[in-house]
């Protein structure tokens, strides 16, 4: 189970950090997020900070291929793929409301909304490649 997990998270892990420059990087940031946020000096960093940054996409990639290989038992690229998509929906969506509910940092709903988009687009993405990467070390195992 280690060796399975070690190898979905790093995979997991590789394709988060991949999908996130895409999707929030190129696509949200510059044309969704940014026009829509509200300004405070020094609140937001130039260029991230790349180990936090990198430690983050281990850990969800980590929770999703933990919850797959001892729980949910999906092992396929179309089963990562819904997996993915309702844990990562759920869990922008909750902070989503938890910051809409106590920060002042958008102008409107939209940087929530699109958050929650590419969250989900992201999860499933990931937990596809998790997916596939637990059933090919599963079929190795066996």
């Amino acid at each position: 189970m280690l060796t399975r997990v070690g190898a979905a998270t790093i995979a997991g892990g590789i394709a988060f950090f991949v999908l996130g420059f895409v999707i929030y990087g190129l696509i949200l940031d510059p044309l969704v997020m940014r026009p829509n946020m509200n300004v405070y000096a020094g609140l937001m960093k130039e260029m991230p900070d790349w180990i936090p940054l990198i430690l983050s996409n281990m850990v969800s990639a980590l929770l999703l291929a933990y919850i797959f290989d001892k729980w949910a038992g999906i092992r396929t690229f179309l089963g990562g793929l819904k997996g993915g998509a309702v844990v990562f929906f759920l869990m922008s969506l909750s902070f989503q409301l938890m910051f809409l509910a106590f920060w002042n940092l958008t102008k409107n709903y939209i940087p929530s909304v699109a958050d929650v988009a590419g969250s989900t687009v992201l999860g499933a993405i990931g937990g596809g490649v998790i997916g596939q990467v637990l059933g090919m070390m599963n079929k190795n195992e066996g």
